[in-house]
């Protein structure tokens, strides 16, 4: 996989002032520490630079220490302007590189804007909305989403055309020409060139009946020696780039390659099917021995998952069958030794999540690879919080972890008839597993138990349908398949479920994402912009994702304030005493400043929230809960929230002992100083 430059570059221009470092002389006073966002916070203030900002010696300006400072540097604030100074935008600002003290120079309030949260953004998936369009200020943008949908849809329409005819050679951007930029028609990949675009403020707004914001970002160059805006106006060569189509490159996917990996329920009642997978497996190793042209192109691999190993006779948790993924000649042999245990579990429910977990993170991915697991079970996982859930994860957290690594994955329920409470909770978990992104519905399929010939075609169609679309890569794409292996044993439109054309959807999505990878896709860079979080063009799909960049103990303190509310809930169910009389007992921080806590109305007023996580543009289950609100629930919702809380403790320290997601800011931090971005609704 490709070097994260851009993530590497941009954190090291944004957080903790790394771009100013070497500028003019530098002296740490004793003692000094940056001013805070405001007067109750002790989260500090950091500055980025404008565009031809100067670094001076003092604030009357009579000494320049450096000029046209690096866009968009990030600073500490040591002394803020105030009253008229501040109002008027162009006071004084001390600066310095670091939050010890160490002081740089002064800047003009003109020179710089404020970036009081450390909320960033990405691109959501590119298929099926419009690329977000990045305006010079926000009237425009506020005027648009104020329309009816019909006259916004013809002045969206209008700006995309006027993009592409000017991108083509056949017209020209006028100089006021509100778009400022675009997002590149092709998938930014944000594992591998992280696109990391700083809010700096925002506006909450009705867009259809639906909340929504207007966010004023920037967005940053990947080198400092490359400082060239990608505004469209006057940026040819961005403005080529943003319009070339991911159908148009569909040439290298030539080159894409598939992992394939099944993770199957190996239960005493899964015998049968199974044995309809080595079947499938049987003809699949045929067909690709006939068709040269796969080569390598396909690797397999399964993973069995059962229940607690301290169940006598059932022997294993998850089992890796394939240490190696392997060809598909070497797989039916394989596939052949994975058993259905002889013995009864304790209970229906197995240990579904710590199957699929063990798949995606410890499977031997090969590199450059689409990865695709299949799932297969006929019953719910422990739900988090539960003695036997070994990963401790839930159906959201897992599917985050999923998307973390780069999986698409379709389930397999197999329903029996007489446990439809189960199957009711198994539906929810396989659907939500199967949520991925770029694809409008859930790679969900559910048979009956008795059908074991229904899940064969279930099977046999999926994996069928992702041979032909990697056979035929480049016609698949361009939404001409041609299919050339066949191992169903009946038309797949007479398949109960999805239609197949969903399969192509999700495959086209990965496809998506593996090519802007491949090409090196560059997002725009060097811009100050407003857009909306939501596609212009339809409300109901999010066009941005927000994340936090957090440091280990940010990450550390969300995990201690969830553990307390964890503690203060099953000791309230136990004792009987109102939530909050359960959560000073539980608190560290209660036993320093009890009287606020009792006081309190709900968790975010009670001083035990990080100030980090507070004023954030985003409403927060966690942060107003209060006693009336705990009491008003039975002792179901109330096991439901303590279990949510638990998988995200789960999913942090997933992410704390994950090396990959950590990046060192400035040579030679201490771990302890990294950040990773953090999705928002893994926030409490």
């Amino acid at each position: 996989m490709k070097t994260s430059r851009l993530f590497t570059a941009v954190a090291s221009l944004l957080i903790f002032g790394s771009a100013a470092f070497g500028v003019g002389d530098t002296w740490a006073e004793e003692g000094r520490i940056p001013v805070t966002v405001s007067g109750d916070s002790k989260v500090p203030l950091r500055i980025l630079t404008r565009p031809g900002a100067v670094l001076y010696a003092d604030a009357e300006g009579s000494k320049v220490l450096k000029s046209n400072l690096p866009t968009f540097s990030s600073y500490f604030v040591y002394t803020r302007p105030k009253g008229e100074a501040a109002a008027s935008g162009n006071g004084w600002y001390e600066v310095g590189s670091d939050d010890r003290g160490s002081v740089k120079g002064w800047m003009k309030g003109d020179d710089l804007f404020e970036w009081k949260q450390t909320m960033c953004l990405t691109f959501s998936h590119p298929d099926g909305r419009s690329p977000v369009l990045m305006f010079d200020d926000d009237d425009v943008l506020n005027t648009l989403i104020g329309l009816s949908e019909e006259d916004r849809n013809s002045k969206v329409d209008g700006y995309y055309t006027a993009i592409e005819q000017a991108a083509s050679g056949k017209g020209k951007l006028a100089k006021d020409f509100p778009v400022l930029s675009v997002e590149p028609k092709m998938a930014v990949d944000n594992a591998d060139n992280f696109t990391l675009m700083p809010i700096v403020d925002y506006k909450v707004v009705d867009f259809d009946g639906r909340e929504s914001r207007l966010l004023d970002i920037v967005a940053v160059s990947s080198s400092e020696k490359d400082r060239k805006s990608s505004d469209i106006r006057e940026n040819k060569t961005y403005l080529t780039a943003s319009n070339t189509s991911s159908e148009s490159q569909a040439k290298d996917l030539k080159n894409m390659k598939y992992d394939i990996v099944w993770v199957v329920d190996t239960t005493r009642s899964m015998g049968p099917y199974i044995e309809r997978v080595r079947e499938i497996m049987n003809r699949v190793s045929g067909e690709i021995a006939k068709n040269k042209s796969f080569g390598d192109k396909v690797a397999f691999g399964v993973w069995g998952y059962r229940d607690s190993a301290t169940i006598e006779g059932l022997e294993y948790v998850t089992n890796n069958f394939t240490p190696q993924l392997q060809s598909a000649q070497d797989f039916v042999k394989t596939i052949s030794s994975v058993k259905e245990t002889n013995v009864d579990s304790v209970t229906f429910d197995e240990d579904l999540f710590s199957g699929v977990n063990d798949a995606v993170k410890n499977t031997a991915w090969r590199d450059n690879t689409i990865r695709i697991v299949i799932l297969v079970g006929d019953a719910p996982g422990h739900q988090e919080g539960h003695e036997w859930n070994v990963s401790g994860l839930n159906q959201e957290t897992m599917r985050h972890i999923a998307d973390d690594n780069g999986i698409t994955l379709f389930a397999i329920h197999i329903k029996p008839q007489k446990t439809k409470k189960y199957n009711k909770i198994a539906a929810n978990q396989f659907k939500t597993l199967s949520s991925n992104p770029g694809v409008s519905e859930s790679l969900y399929w559910d048979v009956a138990a008795s059908d074991t010939q229904g899940f064969e075609n279930i099977a046999a169609m999926i994996t069928e349908r992702t041979l032909n679309y990697l056979a035929n890569a480049e016609s698949s794409f361009t939404g001409k398949q041609v299919d050339t292996v066949s191992i169903l044993k009946k038309e797949s439109s007479d398949i109960v479920g999805l239609a197949p054309d969903v399969i192509n959807q999700a495959l086209h999505a990965a496809a998506v994402t593996w090519l802007g990878n491949e090409v090196n896709v560059v997002p725009p860079r060097d811009i100050e912009a407003w857009v909306s979080d939501k596609d212009l063009k339809d409300s109901t799909r999010q066009s941005l994702e927000v994340q936090l960049l957090l440091t280990k103990a940010q990450l550390d303190a969300i995990s201690t304030l969830l553990k307390e509310v964890l503690v203060a809930g099953e000791t309230n169910q136990v004792s009987g005493d109102d939530f909050f009389t359960s959560l000073q007992a539980a608190s560290a921080v209660a036993a320093r400043d009890p009287e606020k806590l009792s006081k309190a109305g709900n968790i975010a007023e009670s001083g035990l929230v990080p100030d980090f996580l507070k004023n954030l543009p985003y409403k927060s289950r966690l942060m107003e809960m209060n006693n009336e609100v705990w009491e008003s629930w039975g002792p179901d919702e109330q096991n439901a929230f303590l279990s949510n809380l638990e998988s995200k403790i789960r999913a942090y320290g997933e992410i704390h002992d994950n090396t990959a997601k950590w990046i060192a800011l400035n040579e030679g931090d201490d771990p302890d100083d990294y950040v990773a971005p953090i999705p928002l609704d893994l926030m409490p």
